[in-house]
């Protein structure tokens, strides 16, 4: 059996102990430093990218684009570089991005695909991280057949905002994805406001960005148990801060994503850093809430129990992070960007950089 020792997350905080495992089982969980650890350093939960489209990858950046420009469909400069680059390519670019994802401590990502099956089914070339597959109609259009077919190799599906879309079109497929007993999410507010009374009738699992929220909305979303994910690297970079602190005061559960790979390379350490300096400059005086954003609130989106216990016979899903003299979630938050873990074990995928 091996051992890490470390400081170890729970829901209620951090505890010194050490967990012993074999076979990519956790076999013991106790307290105090083991003699002989394989790491030693903070034990916690793997990430959750709740929101990316890692293909997009491959599309070069214009600065000189707005927001619309590169990211509306049909005609956007993504779609029109997705068109044109082969699916060789695009499982290449799934390949390498799952596995530097799972290197940097995310076991799984739920991504927003474009190209329809053919597009799912590129992310199935994923070798390190999990696709959690929200799949894209090949235009906002509904077409009954398309989208049953797309649900085959999908988790959900995922258009993006009702601004692009008909609203009665939408209507049929969010139904259609309910009736399958599939994750039906959107896009809402991130550029303009949306109507979020018009939204919550299509009954979403989840959105995504929500820039734009009023109180009202938020406090909305909060009362209905829709939860959001948060992109705020993407959303700065088109000058669309998030505000993630009146999110969090209304009681919205969060989740952080990375978005567009183009302009936010899937590092959710990164990511957390970022969020974690927004929330200072809106006057939060604590980060635990993006640990949470990166962790059990992400699970929540693609299905998982959102509250990980390390308890003897669960499979093995950890990592290890090197403790930097401080408290140990200004230690993951703050200053762990530009850094790989010591060492991530999920499952039987092992990832050490001792």
């Amino acid at each position: 059996m091996e051992y890490v020792s470390g400081p170890i997350w729970s829901p209620h905080g951090f505890w010194r102990g050490h967990i012993g495992f074999e076979d990519g089982v956790i076999a013991e969980v106790g307290k105090g430093r083991a003699k002989d650890n394989v790491a030693e350093g903070i034990i916690m939960p793997t990430f959750i990218n709740a929101h990316s489209h890692i293909v997009d990858y491959v599309v070069p950046v214009d600065l000189s684009m707005s927001l619309i420009e590169v990211v509306a469909p049909p005609n956007g400069l993504k779609y029109r570089v997705l068109g044109e680059t082969p699916m060789e390519r695009q499982r290449q670019a799934v390949s390498y991005l799952s596995e530097c994802m799972l290197r940097k401590g995310t076991s799984a990502f739920s991504d927003f695909r474009e190209g329809s099956v053919e597009g799912s089914m590129v992310l199935r070339s994923a070798t390190g991280a999990r696709p959690f597959i929200m799949g894209k109609t090949r235009s906002p259009h509904f077409d009954r057949d398309e989208v049953q077919e797309l649900l085959k190799v999908s988790d959900g599906i995922g258009p993006s905002a009702i601004s692009d879309w008909d609203y009665e079109e939408l209507r049929e497929l969010s139904d259609l994805v309910h009736s399958r007993g599939k994750v039906f999410a959107l896009h809402c507010s991130e550029r303009i406001r949306e109507d979020l009374d018009k939204v919550l009738d299509l009954r979403p699992s989840y959105l995504v960005h929500m820039c734009q929220a009023t109180d009202g909305d938020l406090e909305v979303c909060a009362q209905e148990g829709v939860p959001i994910v948060v992109c705020p690297r993407s959303n700065m970079f088109f000058g669309l801060p998030t505000p993630i602190r009146r999110m969090i005061e209304a009681g919205v559960v969060v989740a952080l994503g990375t978005d567009n790979a183009m302009i936010s390379f899937p590092d959710m350490f990164i990511e957390m850093e970022f969020a974690g300096r927004l929330l200072r400059s809106q006057g939060m005086s604590r980060l635990d809430c993006v640990m949470s954003m990166a962790t059990g609130n992400g699970r929540k989106i693609i299905n998982e129990c959102p509250l990980i216990e390390f308890d003897p016979g669960s499979p093995c899903d950890f990592m290890v992070v090197r403790e930097r003299g401080g408290d140990p979630v200004t230690d993951v938050v703050l200053r762990s960007a530009g850094h790989d873990p010591l060492l991530v074990y999920v499952g039987r995928k092992r990832r050490s950089h001792i």
